[in-house]
């Protein structure tokens, strides 16, 4: 009687053995796997991290906007690079017709007593020839404006020599092959010649320069100036001469703009 029992003992605990053993083989598996799953995941956040980045961008990018424009930075790269006294520097801050992204200067010269740029658009376009100069004393600086002045004053005793009409200020010649015309506005003496082509009405340029400088006039820190406009025979093609004097130092602006945008880009200089 005794053996059966024994028998049945030995077999129950055989079966829960047997049991046991394929419980524990079914969930060592699974923690297999869930340990899987979580190191994909934390393969995932670098991946995540990754694409997110280009969200980030828009930042700097809104810092970018109110940045100065490349124009501003060529000036203020000019302005630097500039060996003279910034006190006595002047550049022009304003080109009529140009969007300022569009302007760029190149420094043709420069030392401590001169610099020369040019100006042009970013198509290559010439717009304007800038320098300065100072010199040792006053009298050579004003000697440089008496010369440039020399032969653009017309003589109002000379023949065939009028006042000019319509109570502008100034004197005219109108020869055969010439017309000449000077004024005086304030310490600026204006100069105008061409040829006699019926292809330049000059009365209406000199009388559109009055009118501007009336509301516009040419800097009054100059102790002299000259603004000179010479239009080529037969044709429009202009070249404007403006320079004019402070202190010890000449400053001078040349265009083959018409003579009001010239004024307008003289005007500018700061």
């Amino acid at each position: 009687m005794k053996k059966p029992r024994l028998m049945y003992f030995l077999s129950g605990t055989l079966l829960a053995a047997f049991l046991f053993g394929c419980t524990s083989e079914k969930e060592t598996p699974q923690a297999s796997n869930a340990q899987g799953a979580s190191i994909e995941d934390e393969d995932d956040l670098p991946e995540k991290d990754v694409e997110e980045k280009p969200v980030s961008q828009p930042e700097p990018q809104r810092e970018n906007m109110s940045s100065p424009t490349p124009s501003e930075l060529d000036v203020e790269k000019i302005r630097k690079e500039l060996l003279m006294n910034d006190k006595w520097i002047k550049l022009p801050s304003h080109f009529p017709g140009q969007q300022n992204r569009q302007i760029q200067g190149s420094v043709a010269s420069n030392n401590s007593a001169t610099y020369s740029i040019q100006y042009h658009t970013s198509t290559g376009e010439p717009l304007a020839h800038v320098t300065a100069a100072r010199y040792r004393d006053l009298q050579e600086a004003s000697s440089e404006i008496e010369d440039f002045q020399e032969g653009k004053t017309v003589d109002p005793s000379a023949p065939r020599v009028e006042p000019f009409e319509n109570g502008l200020s100034g004197h005219m010649k109108d020869s055969a092959d010439q017309y000449r015309y000077s004024g005086q506005q304030n310490q600026w003496l204006v100069s105008l010649s061409s040829s006699s082509s019926r292809n330049l009405d000059q009365t209406a340029v000199i009388r559109q320069m009055t009118e501007y400088l009336k509301h516009h006039p040419l800097p009054a820190s100059a102790d002299q100036g000259v603004v000179d406009i010479y239009y080529a025979p037969s044709s429009e093609d202009v070249t404007v001469d403006i320079r004019w004097q402070e202190g010890k130092t000449v400053y001078a602006v040349r265009t083959s703009l018409p003579p009001i945008e010239s004024l307008q880009i003289a005007n500018s200089m700061k």
